[in-house]
């Protein structure tokens, strides 16, 4: 019995022997070594270092101001060297850290030669001025990019983590060990990798500064000719990223980027079934006699004001804003040309900008409902059921300007890395399309140009340039303080002979394109010609 017990012992010592040498083998010994030294390492994060958005000649949208961050071991000599470079409301708080016995970060007004004091400078993701916020976006607190282009390429600018890090060997109890050297882990140099877009920070802030002075509530975009670059694009009214919480319950709904939302449009619809006429073969000669009403069946369509416009061709029917006109014109072509025109411009289609940033589709009336004669005869001058974003206003303006080929709006110019090179290039997908003749781009272009030199408008009529435009008056049957709301539009080209940017103007409470918004196209217009006079050298 004794000797089965021996033998038994010494078989079960042998095989706890085998497991613990087999056991000391397999296990990963660098992985337990990392393990335990992570667990007498404390980790201090400096800051967070999120790519940076640039505009097309490589200029920074955000990440444009800097702040020091300090950060410290906590004892007299660090409390010694912080005291004077730390502002008067900081004061307190750094008493409090130094107590501690953790390492600590606090910003400050100037670098500090301490040996218990790192110093680090980071870029402050928006400052007080940030251009073409609603483009750009905003993030969480917790780092997230919530919309624009901080949403659409949120894994891009932010998805590995750019942190900068200082590491303090610690004891069990976290305190420092003395004598042992930190380590610094410093991603900053990401901080070049970016998203790089087609907005000109020069324009868009020429844009901006006159926009404001007119309009409340709208949109501008400026795009350059043929392509359909984007070369400002803002919605009013506009916001600091920094801090949105005091946005969220403005009645003006600030947040909201008016860019990528449906409005009635009106008259520069005219330009649409000049087209569809002008591609059946209806010449720009055909007259019409207008008396400042036409009637449709029970229906009465009045001009403005009712004013008679007498005998007209289509130049000045679509300079004077003959409503008249446009509806005589509608019967002359099957009901649903102009329809079918409309949806070869992208109206009733949504455009996107960026993965995420997709505009309204609007809204088109069904083919059907136009077989009643009344809604054809309000869709032949863009009232009625039709809405329209602004980026698809551009896309008719932008056709016309390049003789009939449409681009669809382009926002993005490609991705960089961290040594500025651009790794992707964007809108390769995007094929032009010519959707009418160049014979009707010429004669829509003809007759835009007569609208800005004797017709609705003269308003937005630059001095620097010859242009071409359309105005809009859109009812919306909104009462807004006691008055009935208007959005009104403004949209066209410079300059007339060879166009090179394409403009549109939205205010969505107005009194009238050429009122409203007629001034905002002849201040861009001027101002880019003075200011940035490069942009026109052949």
């Amino acid at each position: 019995m004794y000797k089965r017990c021996l033998i038994l012992y010494g078989f079960l010592m042998f095989m706890f022997c085998m497991a613990f040498f087999c056991l000391d083998h397999i296990s990963d010994k660098e992985f337990l070594h990392e393990a335990a030294l992570s667990q007498q390492t404390y980790n201090l994060k400096i800051s967070d270092i999120r790519g940076t958005i640039y505009d097309c000649k490589n200029v920074p949208l955000v990440n444009t101001d800097k702040k020091l961050i300090a950060a410290a071991v906590p004892c007299t000599e660090s409390l010694a060297a912080l005291t004077p470079v730390v502002s008067s409301g900081k004061k307190e708080e750094l008493y409090k850290k130094c107590s501690c016995n953790t390492p600590f970060t606090i910003e400050v007004n100037s670098k500090v030669e301490s040996p218990y004091v790192k110093v680090f400078e980071v870029p402050v993701r928006y400052s007080d001025v940030t251009l073409a916020s609603h483009i750009i976006g905003y993030i969480s607190g917790d780092k997230k990019g919530m919309c624009g282009i901080e949403k659409a390429y949120d894994d891009y600018l932010f998805g590995n983590k750019h942190d900068i890090y200082v590491k303090y060997s610690v004891n069990a109890s976290g305190r420092i060990l003395p004598g042992k050297k930190e380590f610094i882990e410093d991603k900053s140099y990401l901080v070049s990798k970016g998203v790089v877009l087609n907005i000109d920070s020069r324009i868009q802030a020429i844009a901006e500064e006159v926009a404001n002075k007119y309009i409340a509530r709208g949109a501008v975009i400026v795009a350059e000719v043929p392509n359909c670059e984007i070369r400002s694009c803002l919605s009013l009214p506009s916001f600091l990223p920094g801090n949105v919480a005091p946005y969220l319950r403005d009645k003006n709904s600030p947040l909201l980027n008016r860019i990528m939302c449906s409005f009635n449009l009106g008259s520069i619809f005219k330009l649409v079934t000049s087209a569809a006429a002008l591609e059946k073969g209806i010449s720009e000669d055909t007259l019409y006699n207008c008396q400042g009403v036409d009637k449709v069946e029970d229906a009465s369509f009045k001009c403005f004001n009712s004013k008679k416009h007498e005998m007209v061709n289509m130049e000045q029917a679509l300079a004077h804003s003959c409503n008249g006109y446009f509806i005589e014109l509608i019967k002359k072509m099957p009901y649903n040309s102009v329809l079918s025109m409309a949806k070869k411009f992208k109206l009733g289609e949504s455009l996107s900008l960026a993965p995420s940033m997709v505009s309204d589709k609007g809204v088109l009336p069904s083919e059907e409902s136009l077989k009643n004669i009344k809604t054809l005869a309000n869709f032949s001058f863009g009232q009625g059921k039709l809405m329209v974003t602004p980026l698809q206003v551009l896309g008719i303006i932008n056709t016309i300007a390049s003789k009939g080929i449409y681009s669809s709006p382009k926002l993005l110019k490609g991705l960089t890395d961290e040594s500025m090179r651009i790794i992707k290039k964007e809108n390769s997908e995007f094929k032009n399309e010519r959707i009418i003749s160049e014979s009707t781009a010429k004669k829509l272009k003809s007759h835009m140009k007569a609208s800005i030199e004797y017709g609705t408008s003269e308003k937005g009529k630059p001095e620097k340039s010859e242009a071409a435009a359309k105005t809009s008056t859109a009812q919306t049957g909104i009462i807004e303080d006691g008055k009935k709301a208007e959005q009104s539009w403004f949209a066209g080209f410079f300059p007339y002979e060879n166009p090179k940017y394409s403009i549109v103007v939205l205010s969505e409470v107005g009194s009238g394109g050429g009122e409203s918004c007629g001034p905002v196209f002849k201040e861009i217009v001027d101002r880019m010609i003075s200011e940035i006079p490069e942009l026109f050298i052949e």
